[in-house]
């Protein structure tokens, strides 16, 4: 039995013994109501007992070996008839009524066990009654002997077939419940990646849309900014010609022009990057040497805005096939934003890790799966870079607009940022993704494949 002693008393074995011993328990009751010979009454007591014995002995077999139940009701099935033949001897023999019993106990037999045990109860049923009948009423009519042990095997045929066919009924009724489940889980799942690609396409016609006018808008802005600043130049040494009170002015308002320049300037230059993000040149390429340059290059800027930067990434992890330098755009990204959301200051995480992603669950950005299953599921191997701030964490209500372009909540941001470095994951065939509560932090997690047959770094 598949859930040992604490779940025997939901089989239909339970119920099989529980109705052959209400069965017996009942004849045993009714020997104590009907008349006996003299000779019988003494043997009523230890009868009794016997049979009170017998049932506790197989209820605690049955509590004891619950694995075995089923062959301890089968091997229990003798006995039964055989205190049965012994209540038709005490009661009169073949006049007894209670050979009716043998007609429950083929019954249940041929519901249980199918057509092959019931004909063998039939007939086991059969021998007994006769030698019951013939001991205890000698001379007996065998007409009616005969008729009723017929009786026994018909209905044990018939029961046993019918019980026979319900039970292929009810196994092929599981089998397609089975396929029906399986059928239902694989639509399911067919159903979440046809979504999780339609939204992945309407993103992907989204962003085409907006790197062409970002790519137009930029380019038209580009060249007037350029303009200016060359006539600002010129203005700049045109300055030297003003008399002393004014050149100081002058020289204020231009600076301030240029300096505006120099903001449009490096917006249209994110903008370009964005619209024009070059497809990855892969190599085969270390991750923990790319984590320890780049914290080595940011270390001293964000020491500047009073933020420690932590690093734990093992030199022993295999290698993927990646751009670096869009890679470590990517993570220069994350970084930077992670310490700009911690203005008073704080600790940034950078860490690396082997983790075990399925193909569904890298579609539909989910978490890593659970390595107990046992379900067949295609497992491959993932390096997850994490990027994690002990900022106020992002609100619920941006969780869901963070990677989209142009969406920012820092004042002068581009909303560029994210968006290009989940990009950058994408092309490069992993996932970025956010984890964030409210006083926590936020943890950005940069999934990436690693390459087949890839060397450790």
């Amino acid at each position: 039995m598949p859930n040992g002693k604490a779940s025997f008393l939901t089989t239909e074995e339970w119920s099989f013994a529980v109705l052959r011993a209400l069965a017996m328990l009942g004849g045993m009751v009714a020997l104590f109501l009907v008349p006996l010979r003299p000779e019988h009454q003494p043997h009523l007591a230890p009868l009794a007992w016997a049979f009170v014995a017998y049932k506790v002995l197989l209820f605690l077999a049955i509590r004891t070996w619950p694995d075995r139940f089923r062959l301890l009701l089968l091997g229990t099935v003798g006995l039964d008839l055989l205190f049965v033949s012994l209540f038709v001897w005490f009661s009169g023999g073949l006049e007894s009524h209670f050979y009716l019993l043998y007609y429950l106990l083929v019954a249940l037999a041929a519901v249980h066990f199918g057509p092959g045990i019931a004909l063998g109860t039939a007939g086991g049923a059969g021998v007994l009654y006769g030698l019951a009948s013939f001991v205890g009423t000698p001379g007996a009519d065998w007409h009616h002997l005969s008729s009723r042990v017929a009786t026994f095997f018909l209905l044990g045929g018939a029961l046993g077939f019918i019980s026979q066919r319900e039970r292929l009924a009810r196994a092929e009724a599981e089998r397609l419940n089975v396929e029906l489940r399986e059928n239902q889980a694989r639509l399911e799942k067919a159903y979440q990646e046809l979504q999780a690609t339609q939204e992945r396409l309407v993103q992907s016609e989204r962003l085409a849309t907006i790197g062409q006018m970002s790519a137009k808008v930029s380019h038209e802005v580009r060249n007037p900014l350029g303009s200016i600043s060359l006539n600002a130049e010129l203005l700049e040494d045109e300055l030297q010609a003003l008399p002393e009170d004014r050149r100081a002015e002058a020289a204020s308002l231009l600076a301030a022009i240029r300096s505006q320049v120099d903001v449009l300037s490096a917006v249209t230059e994110e903008y370009l990057r964005f619209a024009r993000l070059p497809k990855p040149k892969l190599e085969a390429t270390a991750v923990a040497p790319l984590i320890q340059e780049l914290a080595e290059f940011v270390r001293a800027e964000l020491q500047a805005r009073r933020v420690h930067l932590v690093v734990a990434a093992p030199d022993r992890l295999p290698m993927i096939h990646m751009d670096p330098g869009q890679m470590r755009q990517a993570l220069l990204n994350l970084v930077r934003n992670a310490a700009e959301a911690m203005p008073e200051g704080g600790t940034v995480g950078v860490t690396a890790r082997l983790v075990k992603w399925s193909n569904s669950q890298l579609v539909n950005w989910s978490q890593p799966i659970d390595q107990s299953t046992t379900r067949p599921i295609d497992i491959r191997d993932f390096i997850e870079i994490a990027v994690r701030d002990t900022g106020p964490g992002i609100p619920p209500e941006n969780l869901d607009r963070i990677f989209e372009p142009f969406f920012s909540t820092k004042e002068g941001g581009t909303g560029l940022g994210l968006a290009i470095a989940r990009q950058i994951a994408t092309d490069h065939g992993g996932v970025l993704t956010c984890e964030s509560s409210p006083g926590g932090g936020a943890a950005f997690c940069l999934i990436l494949p690693i390459s087949n047959g890839g060397d450790r770094g």
